[in-house]
């Protein structure tokens, strides 16, 4: 390889890196502060409701959070001056796709047969392998984030299925807006306070 090949191989290198951390500063505190604040609320609104109606109130927190976020993606692209649909965002969109598209699903089914609870913790599950999916372009903050979300995931299964009894009891008094509320509230507020007020971006994983 010359060195002009050289030359050019790392800057190729250096604009994936800039690329792939433009992408993820849109996914940052900010934008997980407002999916916890939309969750805490779409959990309020949807307490007392069961099947369709309770998960439209979810539904439609997704679609704000999601506004938000393309919003977000916008503003970093228009300062960067870069395009929106990027090889990166691709790449990280084909990584996470599949579990967000299993996992709505397979939640939805639940929702027609009145079982929230378990769509709550499909929906939790499949949101953090969709996290892992992609950690090979994000931050390990948002890597840790992700295995939160599995772990309550599978945690919260294992009790409304029945098959730990140790957390069949806890999952006993509560319901699938509270599940919810934990994870997709609880867990974005404080990992976006975190990022917030240690104004940390991290870089991202090898």
């Amino acid at each position: 390889m010359t060195t002009r090949d050289e030359a050019v191989e790392q800057l190729r290198m250096i604009r994936s890196v800039m690329e792939r951390a433009t992408i993820f500063r849109a996914l940052s505190g900010e934008t997980a502060l407002i999916g916890g604040a939309v969750a805490m609320a779409a959990a309020w609104a949807s307490e007392k409701h069961r099947g369709w109606p309770w998960a439209s109130w979810w539904l439609g927190g997704l679609g704000l959070v999601l506004a938000f976020n393309v919003f977000q993606i916008l503003r970093m692209r228009a300062v960067h001056q870069r395009p929106f649909w990027s090889t990166g965002l691709r790449v990280a969109l084909r990584g996470a796709l599949p579990s967000l598209i299993a996992g709505g699903f397979l939640g939805l089914l639940f929702v027609r047969s009145g079982q929230e609870q378990a769509a709550a913790c499909l929906w939790i599950l499949h949101y953090g392998l969709a996290l892992l999916a992609i950690r090979e372009f994000a931050p390990k903050s948002m890597v840790w984030l992700g295995w939160a979300f599995v772990i309550f995931g599978v945690g919260a299964l294992a009790g409304v299925t029945g098959v730990v009894d140790a957390f069949t009891e806890w999952t006993h008094r509560t319901n699938g807006s509270r599940l919810m509320a934990l994870a997709f509230g609880g867990f974005h507020l404080v990992y976006g306070g975190l990022i917030v007020t240690t104004g940390r971006r991290e870089e991202p994983t090898a």
